[in-house]
Parts: structure tokens; sequence; C-alpha cells
């Protein structure tokens, strides 16, 4: 209690000598002390946006109270900080941001000192993005939708993936092959389709199927070359010597898996004539 006390002086005496609280302190401040899980939801979602609409400043800032935040001795802190972390990383268009955010997930999925749960929560969150289901929940017309990643922001992930891969643990390691996996199998949906091709008009407001379909279509071509992108990462991963046997016995079965996905025949043919090996 007194600490949350501490914490609301604070916000006080930043309203009255600066005129307003800066979110990325506010929100800060909250997931530091605040159990109740809606204003760990809506902190969390404000340092998001800040991401794409805060000046490089305020970025900065949210950025830099992200990162301390993920080092807390406290477990449930940790975790609260990977989730807008890992939005910072590939959506802020900061080299700066990008270049401290990226070094600390790597810190967290290689270094020691971390914990196994820890490591796979960033995994998990790191998925998330690609596969669209990360992002802000905003309003068009009284109606929410879901603003995820752009397709190129989900590419530099799934990049970061397979440059990390070699530096994790054995466990780690099949953790991500699943995640390459479901990826992989991953179909075009209005859901998780990114905003540079579905926009909110079509996710939320639109009544017609059809003009729904073309939606999903247009997020079918870049999706698939996400895919190719991910194969061809794949590939240069087992050049790596520090993958482990199972590691790349899990990889090569996903030869097998190319046969039945539900992709078309243009982008299997191209998995099939580059075969992993």
């Amino acid at each position: 209690m007194k600490t949350i006390k501490n914490s609301l002086f604070l916000i006080l005496l930043c309203s009255i000598f600066w005129g307003c609280t800066p979110t990325g302190l506010r929100s800060y401040i909250v997931l530091t002390t605040s159990k109740n899980p809606q204003d760990q939801r809506e902190a969390t979602e404000e340092l998001m946006r800040l991401a794409r609409e805060g000046s490089i400043v305020d970025q900065i800032k949210a950025e830099g109270h992200l990162r301390q935040l993920s080092q807390s001795a406290i477990p449930e802190q940790q975790e609260l900080a990977i989730k807008p972390l890992v939005w910072f990383t590939f959506v802020s268009d900061d080299g700066y941001i990008q270049e401290r955010s990226l070094a600390r997930l790597t810190g967290i999925l290689t270094h020691q000192e971390w914990s196994e749960a820890y490591k796979l929560k960033t995994i998990f969150e790191i998925s998330e993005f690609v596969f669209g289901r990360l992002g802000t929940t905003e309003e068009f017309k009284n109606k929410s939708y879901l603003a995820n990643a752009e397709s190129s922001e989900r590419l530099s992930a799934i990049k970061f993936l397979t440059d990390v891969y070699p530096d994790l643990s054995s466990k780690l390691q099949q953790d991500s092959v699943g995640v390459f996996s479901r990826f992989l199998v991953l179909e075009p949906t209005l859901q998780n389709c990114p905003p540079e091709i579905c926009n909110p008009e079509t996710k939320t407001v639109e009544d017609s199927q059809d003009k729904n379909m073309v939606g999903i279509e247009d997020w079918n071509l870049p999706l698939e070359q996400l895919k190719l992108d991910l194969w061809l990462g794949l590939q240069s991963l087992l050049n790596e010597s520090r993958i482990s046997g199972q590691s790349r016995d899990s990889l090569l079965a996903l030869n097998k898996d190319v046969i039945t996905l539900p992709i078309s025949s243009a982008l299997r043919n191209k998995f099939l004539s580059q075969p992993l090996e």
C-alpha cells in the first residue's frame, strides 16, 4: 500500500510541475504496482500505442521503462514487460530503439540468468506477433478491432527467431520449431490480416462476405511470401553446427509436413524444389 501511495504521489507531482503525466511513466507505474489484470492490460496497450503514435523521445523513454521492467527481480513483472517490449522491438521505426530492444530480447533468450519459463514466455509473445495475434485494441465506428503488425514487421520478427535460434537451449530450439511449424500452416483470415491489407472497415464494418473474402485473398499473397522467407531461413539454419541433433531432425521433419500444408500449389512446389537438408 505504501508503494502505491508513493507512486500516486509521484504522478501528482508530475501533473503539478509539468502539466501532465507522461504516458510511459504512468503505465510503468501501473505495471509495477497494480495487481488488477484490467489495469495491467490497459497500461500495456498505452505503452504499445507509443511505438506508433508517440514522439521519438516518448518512445525512447517508454522502451527504457520496459527494459527496466524486464530486468525486475519479480517474475510477474518480468513477464508483463515482454508483450509491449516485443511490440516496440519490431514496430518502432527508430533504429536506436530497435537496436536496444533487440539486444534485450536476445539477452533474455540466451543468458543463463533468466529462467526457462521467462524465455518460453518471450518465444510465445514473439510468435503471437508473427501470427498477427498481438496488437492494440482500437475502435472504428464504435466497433473494436485488433491493430496488429504489418507484413514487413512480422518478417523482421521471423528473421530474429531464425538468427537467435542457434544460441538457444535445446529445449527452446524445439519450442521454436513448433512456432515455425504452426506458422507454415497458418491460414489467412481477417483477424490475422495486417493493417496495410485489411483496413478497419474490412475488419469490423463490412457486411458483404464477398468483399471480406477479397481482403483474405489479398492477405494470402504476402502470407505465402512470409512462409517462403521462413523456409529459406530454415535452410540456412541447418548449416549451423550449434544446432542439436534433435533440433536438426525436427527441422528436417518439416519437409514431410509441406505436402499437406493448406497453401497454393505454386508455393508447395517451391518448398519441394528446395527441401530442408
